[in-house]
């Protein structure tokens, strides 16, 4: 279906959205109380303590007391609920040729609206969302220029929402060099160069039971943030196969940890199997800022990590490559990294 789904009316589920049974997701799925929750304004030891453990143990958790305004990220979820309420003919000024464009290399910086979804035995499916993405970073005219002019306060309020963010991940990465035993600063080079923010729209649906938000997946990137305001995203706990529905906290950040840095870290570390599920009555909107490295990096473990009790689980890879490899092939969770693992029990 060429048009967004908050365009049209969702009075019943167009056959296009209809998600195959094993993409579908279950009916009663608990609240996980044991996804780790992190002040980031106690001791600066217990926080390196807390991260540590859950990025070994979950690759996601989220941070309250994180420095990021408060009122900012009020301002921010309402900017998005203006924009997604805004009449199609405005939408559709980011719609690349009247049509939802999907999420795609190479990477567009300038702001893009579209439809995501993917490819089961020759056949599409569609999410149940509206998707705006854009770069964040670094910040200057022409990229800006690019944003939305409506809501009248969107580039200013997203400017400032954009750095403030970096700035908590680039801290939240620093504590995570510290929990690998590396040199502050680690990551504060080309690693980190992509900002992307994606602000998704999930509107209510008439049939959760016959759509998905978004499949599960791997951030391909290096590091998350998120913010939610209503439940929807569900993380996978692999050691148990279980899905675990993640709490909304109206002032805190989900931290999730993408498949590079798992691949960086040799597998010290998980990343995060996540999806969001649709909702019969309320719409939600989450604002991710994924931040990763340029496309022209060379992926690998990082050296500090390896010796010979611990030897390298992936062989180097370009970024690009990969980046390739992780938007087309969604065969499986790690699809994207298979071909670069290293067998670690030869025949």
């Amino acid at each position: 279906m060429a048009t967004l789904v908050s365009n049209w009316s969702t009075n019943n589920v167009s056959e296009s959205f209809i998600a195959p049974l094993e993409k579908r997701a279950e009916k009663d799925v608990a609240l996980g109380n044991d996804v780790p929750i992190i002040d980031l304004q106690q001791d600066h030891l217990l926080i390196v303590q807390q991260i540590t453990k859950a990025c070994q143990d979950f690759g996601l958790f989220q941070v309250i007391n994180h420095g990021v305004p408060e009122k900012l990220m009020v301002e921010a979820m309402e900017v998005y609920k203006e924009f997604f309420a805004l009449p199609a003919e405005e939408k559709e000024k980011f719609q690349p040729k009247g049509e939802p464009a999907k999420f795609e290399l190479p990477l567009e910086q300038k702001a893009k609206l579209y439809v995501e979804g993917e490819r089961r035995c020759n056949e599409e499916f569609l999410y149940w969302k509206d998707t705006l993405a854009h770069g964040c970073y670094p910040l200057h005219e022409e990229l800006l220029n690019s944003w939305p002019e409506k809501p009248p306060t969107y580039r200013d309020v997203i400017a400032k929402y954009s750095v403030e963010v970096r700035k908590l991940t680039m801290r939240i990465l620093d504590y995570i060099c510290e929990g690998l035993g590396l040199k502050l600063g680690y990551f504060d080079n080309e690693l980190t160069q992509i900002q992307m923010l994606l602000a998704n729209y999930y509107p209510s649906c008439p049939d959760p039971s016959t759509t998905i938000g978004s499949g599960g997946h791997y951030d391909g990137n290096l590091i998350t943030l998120l913010q939610q305001d209503l439940v929807g995203l569900q993380q996978l706990i692999v050691k148990d196969d279980k899905w675990i529905a993640v709490e909304p906290i109206p002032t805190a950040f989900v931290v999730n940890l993408g498949l590079t840095l798992k691949v960086m870290s040799n597998e010290k570390f998980e990343g995060s199997i996540h999806r969001v599920v649709t909702h019969p009555i309320r719409n939600r909107i989450s604002i991710g800022t994924l931040i990763g490295p340029d496309y022209s990096c060379t992926i690998e473990p990082i050296k500090e990590l390896i010796s010979q009790e611990n030897p390298p689980l992936y062989k180097p890879y370009p970024y690009a490559e990969f980046a390739e490899i992780y938007l087309s092939d969604k065969s499986d969770y790690d699809a994207g990294v298979k071909p670069y693992k290293i067998n670690q029990f030869p025949n």
